[in-house]
């Protein structure tokens, strides 16, 4: 989930023509795009049909999320089923295996799923799925609240 301030969050000198340009670009956000559909993914199977019913109406709910960013839901659903599958073959054979010449060495699933987590936590971060990502929103939602400055609106409409 991309995180777009707001005009009124906005710091620093913004001159009317980027305000309008701002706040033309959030409208476009918020009217042009349509809510992510629900529907699961024929591609969805067993654990990732059961994200994809967890996350989306959260998103839904939480974010501006539309059906551009169904496919890369689709993935990060993927990818957590491909995480589990991985742990299921790594509770089963450990993190070490022996070959067939009896040397130890890492067990390949534990590589795969590394690599999944990885992508997962990236497409995570973009939907706000992370802890970390949550609390920039938050702390965004925060800052807009905050009182203005009247001095600073003072300032700003005599820069103007």
């Amino acid at each position: 989930m991309a995180n777009i301030k707001s005009v009124d969050s906005l710091k620093g000198h913004w001159t009317k023509s980027q305000l309008a340009d701002r706040e033309e670009v959030q409208e476009n956000l918020k009217n042009n795009y349509d809510s992510i559909d629900e529907e699961i993914p024929e591609e969805l199977q067993g654990y990732a049909r059961e994200e994809w019913l967890r996350i989306v109406p959260l998103l839904k709910k939480q974010t501006p999320t539309s059906n551009l960013d169904r496919s890369q839901l689709i993935n990060y659903c993927l990818l957590a089923q491909t995480v589990k599958a991985c742990q299921e073959h790594i509770t089963q054979d450990g993190l070490c295996i022996t070959t067939d010449k009896g040397i130890g060495k890492a067990n390949p699933y534990f590589t795969m799923q590394d690599k999944a987590i990885k992508n997962m936590r990236s497409i995570a971060n973009d939907f706000g799925l992370t802890l970390s990502s949550r609390a920039k929103i938050e702390n965004q939602k925060v800052q807009q609240k905050s009182p203005d400055d009247p001095f600073a609106s003072f300032l700003e409409g005599e820069a103007s």
